[in-house]
C-alpha cells in the first residue's frame, strides 16, 4: 500500500473527505459490537489535535465515534495492557501508544459521558489499535463535563 496515497470516504457528519493512507488506523479485530469493521480515521474538526475528535469508519459513512483523551479527562489514567493485546497491535514497551475513550453524548451535551473501562488503545508507530477491557477499576461512564459544585 503507497501510504502517499490518499482515499476519499464519506463521513456521518462532514461529507466527503480526502484521506492520507498514512492516517488509516487499523483495528485487526474490530471494536466491539462493530468487529466487520476494521478501517478508521481520526477527524479532528476543532482543529489537528483538539478534543472532542470523531472516530470514522473508512467503510461504511454512518458509523461514527466521538472520542476523547482520557488521559485529559481522568489524570493518572493507565490502563495495564496484557501481553497479548500488545502483540495484535505490534507494540513492545517503546512503542508510542495513544488512549481513547469513546463518549455517549445525549440531546443535552452537558451529560455526556466516556467509557474509560474500554479504551481504544492506538500504535502509533503502526497505526495499528484495539479496544481493550481495562483491568482497572475504572467506570464505562465517566463524566466528560464537570456539573458545579463536583
Amino acid at each position: 500500500m503507497d501510504m502517499n496515497r490518499s482515499i476519499n470516504i464519506d463521513t456521518r457528519d462532514f461529507g466527503k473527505q480526502e484521506i492520507p493512507l498514512s492516517e488509516v488506523i487499523t483495528f485487526p479485530k474490530g471494536i466491539i459490537a462493530f468487529e466487520e469493521l476494521t478501517e478508521y480515521v481520526l477527524l479532528s474538526p476543532l482543529g489537528d489535535g483538539k478534543y472532542p475528535m470523531w472516530l470514522q469508519s473508512v467503510q461504511k459513512a454512518g458509523l461514527c465515534f466521538i472520542v476523547f483523551d482520557p488521559c485529559e479527562l481522568c489524570s493518572g489514567y493507565k490502563p495495564t495492557i496484557s501481553p497479548e493485546d500488545m502483540a495484535v497491535i505490534g507494540a513492545d514497551e517503546n512503542s508510542d501508544l495513544r488512549f481513547l475513550a469513546i463518549a455517549v453524548v445525549p440531546e443535552d451535551f452537558r451529560q455526556a459521558t466516556a467509557n474509560l473501562k474500554s479504551p481504544l488503545v492506538i500504535n502509533a508507530d503502526n497505526q495499528q489499535a484495539m479496544q481493550i477491557i481495562a483491568a482497572e477499576d475504572y467506570p464505562l461512564k465517566f463524566p466528560i463535563y464537570k456539573r458545579e459544585g463536583e
